[in-house]
């Protein structure tokens, strides 16, 4: 079962199965006379489009925030202690769990949730950098919704459910066990197991969901759904971008109470991810290789000539040396994030 797991592209290491996409946008960029910096226009709002070096912060600010989670920020410059009383007055009012996550975030690295007054001191002291502070929704359905603007029509390029990863009891084996037998299992579940008594031992068929980070790094499965779409979730989605003109490529993250509570168009939004986004829904296990690059692609042809159609808009934009020079610190960053925090829950 798992050799079979780990040949599958979905598992594969993202820089190895991203690479021939990197090489078939360069080359679609120089047909199409766009440079790689310029691609940062499909998205002229956001900080360098959101191309992997913008503030998760930032780019929620440029919308309307009447369906996003309440949110803040966390300067990297604050004190522990002003960290401390801004957590503590933000589960005041938004009560327990609140998610703590890197502002520069990707695939859910580094991402914390704070269940009580305890955690709060306990993290307050282990984060660095920038970070949001987020209301937790309990709400069971999260996808992903890719979104593109051409020419001003806008269109849903596809939707992906998460499906997180739980284990049924059988009565003898405890979590940790059950967690470990499952065929997405991998070191990085630590960052959610951390929650859950590990020696307890579930009763025969009972369910228990393990994770609440919708990253299938993190051990999601992720399903092309884009058949879910209604005339009133593409109204709802059409209306979040329909006041932001200069944000035309992304894909929007959202929570909804049920699939039909979606269907309705009724969510919360989680976050809006900008140029660098994934269309995430190429990571159906059913789709083969081949059927993941085409969606993978199409995707790279709507961003390059979307950028092409905005290459006129004034933006202050880095050489593209330094933004592969920043892209990559961001993840080096990341990285660190998230191997500090699996060590403190060794």
């Amino acid at each position: 079962m798992k050799k079979k797991w780990f040949k599958h592209h979905e598992f594969w290491h993202p820089r190895l199965f991203e690479l021939p996409f990197y090489l078939y946008l360069g080359i679609y960029c120089l047909i199409q006379r766009v440079s790689i910096p310029n691609l940062a226009k499909a998205n002229a709002a956001l900080d360098h489009g959101e191309i992997g070096i913008g503030s998760k912060f930032h780019t929620q600010q440029q919308f309307d925030q009447t369906l996003f989670l309440p949110t803040r920020i966390l300067s990297a410059h604050l004190s522990v202690d002003e960290r401390i009383s801004a957590i503590q007055s933000f589960a005041a009012l938004h009560h327990y769990p609140l998610i703590l996550k890197p502002d520069i975030g990707l695939v859910g690295k580094g991402l914390i949730k704070i269940i009580n007054e305890q955690a709060i001191n306990e993290y307050a002291h282990k984060i660095t950098g920038n970070y949001l502070l987020q209301k937790f929704t309990p709400f069971k359905v999260e996808c992903g919704i890719f979104y593109t603007r051409q020419s001003g029509q806008p269109k849903i390029t596809g939707i992906n459910q998460k499906h997180f990863p739980s284990v049924i009891g059988n009565g003898k084996d405890n979590l940790q066990q059950l967690a470990q037998q499952h065929y997405r299992y991998t070191h990085h579940w630590a960052t959610f197991l951390q929650y859950f008594d590990l020696d307890k031992i579930p009763s025969k068929d009972e369910k228990i969901c393990l994770s609440f980070i919708g990253s299938h790094t993190m051990g999601c499965k992720f399903t092309d759904d884009t058949h879910w779409l209604t005339p009133e979730l593409q109204v709802k989605i059409h209306d979040v971008f329909e006041t932001q003109p200069n944000f035309n490529f992304g894909r929007l993250d959202v929570k909804a109470q049920s699939k039909e509570a979606l269907l309705r168009g009724e969510f919360v939004i989680i976050e809006i991810n900008g140029v660098s986004s994934l269309p995430t829904h190429m990571f159906d296990p059913d789709y083969s290789l081949v059927e993941a690059y085409k969606i993978f692609f199409k995707h790279g042809k709507y961003l390059v000539d979307i950028a092409k159609e905005h290459r006129h808009k004034d933006m202050d934009l880095l050489p593209l040396g330094e933004i592969l020079k920043r892209v990559k610190n961001n993840q080096n960053k990341l990285d660190q994030l998230h191997m500090d925090l699996k060590s403190q829950q060794s």
